[in-house]
């Protein structure tokens, strides 16, 4: 609890001043400009990075990210992976996520301020209705692009491996014909997880090279979900093995150290 309540009160101020006014962008979003409600979510993030997460980010394979609207599929294991996300991506963004986040403090306000869809994969007609209105929003915002978790659900435990990726996932590509953009996190777990006290969090993404509507045309969605699964595997696989490097670059721990801290 320590940790938590460390994050609390560096990040209670910033919380009390930018809340009320993402409060506002969730009520009526189509009153103000998604470039503006985007920014003042990303702002929000990076302060609170600042006092509260303190957070790394190394960064590879940014020029795998084609310009306008594009679908991220990556790996999910942590409530920390939109923020940071978020974080790095100066482009709005809006999330694909499960109706339960709904239940959680802040998290609903704040995914509505941005134009994120909560959908109930248990309700097909929901799930159809909130895909509708996914499309209808890329149709009005040329600058939007969308993150999609395709494992369903949060990989809970080490080593966190890769679960199977939904080929229904891939559909808001497809039918608008937009690049799907993999990438992979690691780890993102540590940043909110008890168990793991560092003076700095390093943060590893790698953007895959993207999979082009010329190259998914032929292609039904399960096999452009297992083509997308690959590449995030091998990212996750090259940024596993970098691990060790970026906790000692971060903290300047000797490499016994590193090595005590890496897994609990």
């Amino acid at each position: 609890m320590i940790k938590y309540a460390r994050m609390g009160l560096c990040g209670f101020r910033h919380l009390l001043r930018d809340y009320p006014t993402i409060r506002k962008y969730a009520r009526n979003p189509e009153k103000y400009p998604l470039s503006e409600r985007y920014a003042r979510v990303r702002l929000l993030f990076r302060k609170l990075n600042l006092s509260s997460f303190h957070v790394d980010f190394y960064v590879q394979g940014e020029e795998n990210v084609p310009e306008g609207q594009c679908l991220f599929v990556g790996n999910h294991v942590s409530v920390y992976d939109p923020i940071a996300f978020v974080q790095f991506f100066e482009r709005p963004l809006g999330f694909v996520a499960k109706k339960e986040i709904g239940s959680m403090p802040l998290v609903p306000t704040i995914a509505k301020a941005i134009d994120s869809t909560l959908i109930d994969r248990e309700d097909l007609r929901s799930e159809i209705l909130a895909f509708q209105r996914i499309d209808g929003l890329l149709e009005e915002h040329p600058d939007l692009s969308y993150v999609i978790y395709p494992e369903g659900t949060r990989s809970r435990k080490p080593p966190y491996d890769l679960l199977s990726f939904h080929p229904g996932s891939f559909k808001l590509a497809t039918r608008r014909s937009i690049p799907i953009v993999p990438y992979a996190m690691f780890l993102t777990d540590r940043v909110l997880n008890q168990k793991y006290h560092y003076r700095r969090y390093p943060l590893q993404l790698v953007f895959l090279p993207p999979i082009l509507p010329e190259e998914y045309e032929s292609m039904d969605t399960q096999e452009i979900a297992s083509l997308a699964q690959d590449r995030v595997q091998q990212g996750l696989d090259s940024l596993r093995n970098q691990d060790l490097a970026s906790i000692r670059r971060s903290n300047g721990y000797s490499l016994a150290k590193a090595r005590k801290v890496q897994f609990r």
